[in-house]
């Protein structure tokens, strides 16, 4: 029996080299988000964590809980591997607030860009918050950040105090995990400075 020749040999070596060399890259993709992440918990002193291929960074922010996690997101007939970000806000816009841009579709910019305030008044009316709510949600600071939220994140909701909003794409680097929850912390930094601005507040 004949031994098989080079040339009938070449395309498995080829394959096989294409293969090893597509395993090479996923390993150095997967080492390389691993030190981001774990870099953007040392920065801020929160603390990560990988099981089993899900990443997850948390900590505190004014002394509220804060998650960075993978999560397994259906996204039309597809599953895609999505950064979702969760933030405590605390009781300072109230437990009974949700705040959902999908759901308000052209009045949440009515609402927060400035532009037809009776409308705006109106959809918070909707929302049955109170005074101080609808107060801090229109302060300036407050609201250039909200439409900051829709316009970094692929989705973003405000539930019974907690933040919730996808990242678009996936952060693979330090600098675009930075970017990516650089807005939220935003929001939480002006909604405390607003409060501490109502008349009759000294504190948050």
């Amino acid at each position: 029996m004949s031994s098989p020749s080079l040339s009938s040999l070449l395309p498995i070596l080829i394959i096989a080299a294409v293969l090893a060399l597509m395993g090479f890259a996923i390993l150095r993709s997967r080492k390389s988000r691993h030190e981001a992440w774990k870099a953007l918990a040392a920065r801020h002193e929160w603390t990560f964590t990988e099981t089993k291929g899900a990443l997850e960074v948390q900590g505190l922010h004014h002394g509220r809980q804060l998650s960075l996690l993978t999560e397994q997101r259906e996204g039309g007939k597809h599953r895609h591997t999505a950064a979702v970000l969760r933030l405590d806000l605390g009781d300072v816009l109230g437990r009974s607030l949700l705040l959902e841009p999908e759901s308000l579709e052209d009045t949440f910019l009515e609402l927060f860009g400035g532009k037809g305030e009776e409308v705006g008044d109106a959809a918070l009316d909707l929302k049955r918050i109170s005074p101080e709510v609808r107060a801090l949600l229109r302060a300036p600071e407050v609201a250039r950040h909200l439409l900051e939220l829709r316009a970094s994140y692929a989705s973003f909701s405000i539930v019974a105090g907690m933040l919730e909003a996808e990242l678009r794409g996936f952060p693979e680097t330090l600098e675009a995990l930075e970017a990516g929850v650089l807005p939220a912390l935003g929001l939480a930094n002006a909604l405390y400075t607003a409060r501490q601005q109502l008349p009759g507040r000294t504190s948050v």
